[in-house]
């Protein structure tokens, strides 16, 4: 009664009566979930995002990036300069950025309802259905609410699909060039996003020869996607160099990871020495796949063969197609983007020297996050409009049956043998470890639990297609709505909690320290002596206005700074000096000096108390035993120009050239991974 009230207020006013209310929803849940998360912490990708945004608000952190080996891409820092034009505040930045966010994931379900449609879906809650369980799904959640790559990854492969299904219905000819045009543009700068979505204009290629050979369709004009596609990755790669070259000042793309050429450049000595790893990788990959799709990643493939087939043979035989265009577009795009995630992960992480220390290296679900809902939604698409078929469901389950087995043989050994993990990789496998902790290693028991829970969803499968057809759709959707809700409920419930304690646990000391750095034009400079990564960039984070340095080389610590180091670091060559070198504050993890007559001068003339800074007491000095000559404070107006001369154009440079990862960085960061949220050993 209800449903069917609901469908003729659809069928009288159209989407445009669903678009507004949905997307209001789904942005005040996004938002809501991002409430608490005041830093970032995922290190460094936030930071690494965070800093090409500022790169293009005009606030360069070379002097911190040349210590990160990571490159991130330029398109969500794009995305984000306006927020640091915006607001100054870095704690304001981070609220703005989830608000972008928010903005940008909740486009997903309304592409998913027009994806939807165009597959021959005409009920309403049919469209909702697919709606919730794209916009839903767990990471799509859990990592939009983070300042990385990943929404923007997230929705650019989403408006490509619907750009191509909306061609395929196109008879305006300057339409249809100008969105084939913007299809060329979008695959042209989907690696600006990610290196990964490279894999976007393959799949895009492979789909226009297949329509035009199976479906003599012509959706994608050529003559508008070649040359915008070819302009754009141009633009794309130029824009690269400029970042490599300018703000991690790197003359040598393959130095950098998260590149093609570092990719090309190990691959051959990866592959000649782990092929055994890359096995294992391929089919951690795969099981992570079907896993996190409650099985119907195996079936989406079943079905994939189905309709290709079909679709091939009838083109032979000359006959009408059984499937429409759409739903054959819809089934390549899910598949294709898959098999290539499933390629680029095992690529990517097979030869990193933590394989076999972090179980999510082993696995590594990240890249295949942002594609796992085309399965889902391509599934949904086939059962709504021309129903599954019982051999279906068993084919699929021998595709579990069979990766299961050499999972199991090959590489759940490994994953046993590692030390500890990181979620944030592999988090779509963790609501299937029905009661097992949050922060707890994967295990035999919790492998084998994942593995039952998907076979009982095929069951249930067999159970409904075999016994009814009448309700067969409602009921499955039913069984997919609520998984999609256990799931939110776990990532709501267990793991934004445990992140958002953690960057508490993380940033509390830096932010400490930071409220005594003078985070104003012409303050002096900050040098990072021998600091971490993640503390390191969050100190530039949070002093955005000054020049911050990082060094492992006491030597080259210039005069007339502050000076931040680790709390039990050897700094007798600095206390052993002429130079002033005074203790401003610390923590039980960092401490900040001001070293040099400028530093310390400028230190006395922001005396919040407004008193003569010439009486100020000198703060509690670790170095020379008399008091630095220091007589006047220049007033606000040569203070100004004293600090754009003394503290900028007369500091010599601490690191000029990039160097390897292994020679500046600590121990802490000498595995070289990029992930540290709910690190568990």
């Amino acid at each position: 009664m209800f449903g069917g009230k609901i469908q003729e207020f659809y069928e009288k006013y159209g989407l445009r009566c669903v678009y507004p209310p949905l997307f209001i929803f789904s942005f005040l849940f996004n938002i809501l979930a991002s409430i608490g998360m005041d830093y970032p912490a995922m290190d460094p990708n936030e930071l690494g995002v965070i800093a090409v945004s500022q790169f293009f608000a005009g606030k360069s952190w070379a002097g911190i990036m040349v210590s990160v080996d990571y490159y991130y891409g330029f398109l969500q820092g794009l995305i984000y300069t306006p927020v640091m034009l915006l607001f100054d505040n870095p704690v304001l930045q981070y609220k703005a950025i989830a608000v972008i966010n928010a903005l940008l994931i909740s486009c997903v379900p309304l592409l998913a309802i027009s994806i939807s449609r165009r597959a021959g879906i005409v009920k309403l809650w049919k469209m909702l259905v697919i709606a919730f369980v794209s916009g839903g799904y767990c990471c799509y959640y859990a990592h939009s609410k983070f300042a990385w790559t990943e929404t923007i990854t997230i929705l650019i492969p989403w408006i490509i699909l619907r750009l191509i299904l909306g061609l395929s219905e196109q008879k305006n000819k300057p339409k249809a060039h100008f969105f084939s045009a913007l299809v060329g543009i979008l695959c042209g700068i989907a690696p600006g996003a990610h290196i990964r979505l490279i894999i976007i204009p393959i799949a895009v290629i492979i789909i226009i020869i297949f329509e035009r050979l199976v479906y003599n369709k012509k959706s994608v004009l050529l003559t508008a996607f070649i040359p915008s596609f070819v302009a754009f990755s141009a633009l794309s790669v130029f824009t690269t160099y400029i970042l490599q070259k300018e703000l991690w000042l790197c003359n040598d793309p393959s130095k950098l990871n998260n590149t093609l050429s570092n990719l090309f450049v190990s691959l051959s000595g990866d592959i000649e020495n782990g092929p055994q790893r890359f096995i294992q990788a391929v089919f951690g990959q795969l099981y992570y796949f079907i896993t996190s799709t409650w099985g119907l990643g195996a079936l989406a493939f079943c079905l994939f063969g189905a309709v290709t087939y079909r679709s091939v043979k009838q083109k032979i035989a000359g006959n009408q197609h059984t499937y429409s265009h759409n739903i054959a577009v819809i089934g390549i795009f899910a598949f294709l983007t898959a098999i290539f995630s499933v390629i680029a992960g095992t690529l990517y992480r097979f030869g990193t020297d933590g394989f076999y220390v972090y179980q999510d290296n082993v696995l590594f679900g990240r890249f295949l996050d942002s594609v796992i809902p085309f399965s889902l939604i391509f599934v949904l698409a086939v059962l709504f409009t021309s129903s599954v078929k019982l051999n279906k469901i068993l084919g699929s389950a021998i595709i579990c049956g069979v990766v299961y087995l050499v999972f199991f043989v090959v590489t759940v050994p490994v994953i046993l043998e590692c030390e500890s993990s990181r979620i944030a990789p592999i988090l779509a496998l963790y609501p299937l470890r029905i009661g097992a902790a949050g922060a707890e290693l994967l295990n035999f028991n919790s492998l084998l639990l994942t593995v039952s829970a998907v076979f009982c969803v095929l069951a249930v499968f067999v159970v409904v297609i075999s016994c009814t057809k009448k309700y067969r759709s409602s009921v499955i959707s039913f069984m997919i709505c609520g998984l999609t809700v256990y799931s939110i409920i776990f990532i709501s419930g267990t793991y934004l909690p445990m992140c958002r304690n953690e960057s508490v646990a993380k940033n509390e000391a830096v932010a400490e320290l930071s409220e005594s750095v003078y985070n104003q034009n012409g303050a002096p400079p900050l040098t990072l002596y021998n600091i971490n990564r993640h503390d390191a960039l969050m100190l530039q984070f949070l002093n955005t206005n000054i020049s911050v340095r990082i060094t492992y080389d006491i030597e080259t610590i210039p005069e007339n700074c502050f000076v931040a180091v680790k709390k039990d670091e050897d700094v007798d060559a600095l206390l052993n000096s002429r130079t002033p070198f005074l203790l401003v504050s610390g923590n039980d993890k960092l401490k900040l000096y001001a070293y040099g007559d400028r530093a310390v001068a400028y230190m006395r003339s922001q005396n919040p108390e407004g008193e003569d800074s010439e009486n100020i007491p000198l703060i509690t000095t670790e170095a020379s035993e008399t008091t630095p000559e220091v007589t006047t404070v220049p007033t606000e107006t040569t203070v100004t120009t004293t600090r754009r001369t003394s503290f900028t154009t007369e500091r010599t440079p601490i690191i000029s050239t990039y160097n390897p990862p292994e020679v500046v960085t600590s121990h802490v960061d000498d595995i070289g991974d990029e992930f540290e949220w709910a690190d568990i050993e």
